[in-house]
């Protein structure tokens, strides 16, 4: 599945942020040792949480 394909579903609802997330396997491996590093089980709660500070601290690198 393509990222566009994946926002898509996630604004749709047919996904959640946990998932959304899983999906993307470079980002998995960086959310999951993240995860591990605080002791926290994945869920959506810090996906969301997770995915807004990644998105907030790496949004420039890629310009």
């Amino acid at each position: 599945m393509d990222y566009n394909e994946l926002v898509q579903k996630r604004q749709e609802g047919v996904i959640d942020d946990l998932e959304f997330l899983l999906t993307q396997k470079d980002l998995a491996e960086i959310y999951l040792e993240d995860m591990k590093s605080r002791g926290e089980r994945p869920n959506n709660e810090n996906a969301v949480k997770w995915l807004c500070e990644y998105e907030n601290n790496h949004l420039y690198e890629q310009l």
